[in-house]
Formats: structure tokens, C-alpha cells, sequence
């Protein structure tokens, strides 16, 4: 009589509990191993938006403004943009590979038409969203959102309606020069990193939530309330919650205090540790959450003549 040969549970056992653990081990290092390519790719992303503001600037001699939103602007911008959200992100467009989407921005910003209504502002440009973000795509009730942002220097951003000139390369109706760039180019920030908060989840405890259930920054179509630029006067991924005019943030985005007249939004990002930056020579530099703070405003302001941390 043959006699059938197989495990024994205890066997099957102990399989089972090896594999558990090699599974175990094998899985943090694939997820992180996920999580450096969508960080390179996150890079990339940055290095082709700063490109497109260099090519931008080569075509006409100087960087696109940030914003021309304001109530009733016509007294102070181009006449008739009194509903004109336009921003340095439709500009930029036909420098990104996005030309046909640019076409058809264009006539409905000429025509002063507000995006709240526009259909195709839900159209998703993946080369100005993280690859990090769980919010990636994020769109609202006016339109597109992205992680990617440009910087208006080191201090608070004037609120709505105001087009005072900040310190940095980008501000409303701002025409900077590459040669206004005192510091130097490799020295100062030009695009930033956010996290874009998730509409309706819990806000931190003891922020403000300003008056809307939606994260409005990186909000391209609709730049009055802010949420366009960002600043460097603190580091990147601070405890300290932004200060905005309009909108909710989350546990991970926190604002901190409404306000009607500055905007105060902060370099962040789903990178551990770091945010990326993009500077004004074109590099993107990966600056640690725990970078002196004096080196990082610098790194906010055209002409302050400070130098930038190594990675």
C-alpha cells in the first residue's frame, strides 16, 4: 500500500508565517520605492512649468503677472476685467505644451467672463498636479486645482482687490525682469509646492474654516481670494496654518485665521520631510522642512542678497 506523502499543519504553519514576513518586509520598501518615483516625477513636473516661465520671459521680456483679479479693476488694470480671474497659469500654457488649451481660455478671458461657468475650466493639466497628492485631480466648483505655485516673496500677499507690489517675482499685474533678480537666479524661489486639502474633511483643531467648504488654494481660474502664490517667511510643511481670505483647509493644509485683507499660504507638500522648490534658474531643489528660516525668506525676495540651503 503507497502511502501519500504531504504538510503537516505546523508546516503549513510556518510557510504561511514566512511568507507573512517577507511580505512584510518587501512592502515598505516597494511603496517607497513608489513613493521616489512619484517624487522624481513631481520634480520633473516643477522643471517643466519653470521652463515654460523661462520661455514665457524669452518671448516677452518679462515673467507673467500672478494675477490681474480684482473687484471692478478696470480702474487700475486693462478696462473691462472687472470679472477677469487670468493668472500666470493660463499665460504660461503655450509655453507647457498646452496651446490648444490655452485658444480656448483666451477669448472668454478677453470676453471678461467669469470661470465659474466656463466647462472646460475641469479640464486637468496632470503637469501642475503632484503625483503625491491624494487630492490629484482636484477639481471644485471653479474648476481645476494644482500643487504648483509661484512665489511672491517672503512676507503676507495683499488681499483682494489690491495690486501692491511684493518682493518677490510674481505679484498682481507684476512685469519682472530676469535682470531684476538681484540675488541671483540660482538664489531665489520661483514655484512652490502645496497640499491641497480634501473638500469637507476635519479641519485642525482650532483653525478657521473661511466661509467655504472648498481648499481654494492652487485654484488657477479664480485668483481673488488668494491661494495662486505663496510665500517663504516660513518653512516649508509649518505647523503654523495659513492665513486666508476665503476657503477650508483640512488636518493636513490647516488655516489658521481668516482674513479680508492678507494672504498667507505656506509651501507644502506630501513628501516626507521636504518640500521641492523651483528656482529661478531652473533647478529644483528639495528643502528640508528643518531648513534655517532666515535662509528660506531669503530665498522668497528678488533683492534681499541671500544665499539658498544646499539639498
Amino acid at each position: 500500500m503507497s502511502r501519500r506523502r504531504g504538510f503537516t499543519l505546523i508546516e503549513l504553519l510556518v510557510v504561511i508565517a514566512i511568507v507573512a514576513v517577507l511580505v512584510a518586509i518587501l512592502l515598505p520598501a516597494v511603496q517607497q520605492a513608489r513613493e521616489a518615483a512619484r517624487g522624481s516625477q513631481c520634480k520633473n513636473n516643477m522643471k517643466q512649468v519653470v521652463l515654460g516661465l523661462h520661455n514665457y520671459c524669452e518671448t516677452h521680456s518679462v515673467l507673467p503677472f500672478a494675477t490681474i483679479c480684482g473687484s471692478n479693476a478696470a480702474t487700475v488694470a486693462v478696462g473691462g476685467t472687472s470679472n477677469s480671474r487670468q493668472s500666470w497659469f493660463h499665460m504660461v500654457l503655450p509655453y507647457v505644451d498646452q496651446a490648444a488649451l490655452y485658444n480656448i481660455y483666451a477669448p472668454r478671458i478677453l470676453n471678461n467672463e467669469f470661470p465659474g461657468g466656463w466647462p472646460e475650466a475641469t479640464r486637468v493639466v496632470a503637469g501642475f498636479m503632484c503625483p503625491s497628492d491624494p487630492e490629484n485631480p482636484k477639481i471644485t466648483n471653479q474648476g481645476f486645482h494644482g500643487n504648483y505655485v509661484v512665489c511672491h516673496g517672503n512676507a503676507a500677499m495683499p488681499g483682494s482687490g489690491s495690486f501692491a507690489a511684493t518682493n518677490g517675482m510674481f505679484y498682481a499685474l507684476s512685469k519682472v525682469k530676469l535682470t531684476d533678480v538681484k540675488d541671483g537666479l540660482s538664489n531665489t524661489a520661483m514655484l512652490g509646492e502645496l497640499k491641497l486639502a480634501k473638500d469637507g474633511a476635519p479641519i485642525a483643531p482650532g483653525n478657521a474654516s473661511c466661509g467655504s467648504p472648498h481648499d481654494l488654494r492652487g485654484r488657477y481660474h479664480n485668483t481673488y481670494h488668494g491661494g495662486h502664490t505663496f510665500t517663504t517667511m516660513r518653512p516649508p510643511n509649518t505647523p503654523i496654518g495659513d492665513l486666508m481670505q476665503y476657503g477650508q483647509g483640512t488636518l493636513d493644509a490647516p488655516v489658521r485665521a481668516c482674513s479680508s485683507g492678507l494672504n498667507e499660504v505656506h509651501a507644502r507638500s506630501y513628501h516626507t520631510g521636504l518640500a521641492n522648490i523651483g528656482m529661478g534658474d531652473g533647478s529644483i531643489r528639495s528643502v528640508s522642512d528643518n531648513v534655517d528660516q532666515d535662509l528660506f525668506i531669503g530665498m522668497g525676495s528678488i533683492n534681499a542678497r541671500d544665499k539658498v540651503p544646499v539639498d
